[in-house]
């Protein structure tokens, strides 16, 4: 089917709507229905009366296929075939991915393994720390803290002269909880 000017087609039919995204986007990696909400973001290129959400135009009209047909992907296949558990686990420990973090930015991450392989593994998984075996790691976990060693010598300081939590708590942007912590040496014991 041959059409001159898709912007002078008023009802698009499934096969012809089908036909315009296999030849126009799918040759520029739009793929999928994440990809295809991008591209209409984007503001390029759509035809006039191009259905603006084609599962839910077509599902009205009792002729929708899925996403995969959509986009001309054979039905039943997977999209990626990725590595079985124990071999991505294997993978892993051979290449020293010590905790999740490491492993989500993984920048030379093989396509065979999931993104999320606690989601794609879900029957199998118990935990990153199995999966990752003997080189896992506890993420160090980055934690600012509101206040210095020198801002803590000052509240005590200040506390020590009779001024009040309160006051102190407001100065410093932290809580009065915190303050009375500092007084009675839960937090800070050591400065």
């Amino acid at each position: 089917m041959k059409i001159d000017s898709y912007d002078n087609v008023i009802r698009w039919s499934y096969k012809l709507a089908k036909t315009w995204v296999q030849e126009y986007l799918v040759p520029k990696g739009i793929n999928s229905s994440r990809k295809f909400d991008a591209y209409k973001r984007s503001s390029e290129y759509m035809p006039r009366n191009f259905p603006r959400k084609p599962d839910e135009y077509f599902k009205k009209k009792d002729v929708w296929q899925g996403w995969p047909d959509f986009f001309g992907k054979p039905l039943g296949l997977p999209e990626k075939s990725y590595l079985s558990y124990e071999e991505a686990s294997k993978f892993c420990m051979l290449r020293g991915i010590k905790n999740s973090i490491e492993y989500r930015t993984w920048k030379n991450r093989p396509s065979n393994l999931p993104a999320r392989p606690d989601q794609y593994y879900k029957k199998q998984w118990n935990s990153w720390k199995l999966f990752l075996g003997n080189n896992y790691t506890i993420p160090e976990r980055k934690v600012a803290s509101k206040l210095s060693a020198s801002d803590v010598r000052i509240i005590k300081h200040q506390l020590n002269l009779g001024v009040s939590g309160a006051v102190l708590a407001r100065t410093f942007g932290v809580s009065e909880m915190q303050i009375s912590r500092i007084k009675h040496g839960e937090n800070w014991a050591k400065v």
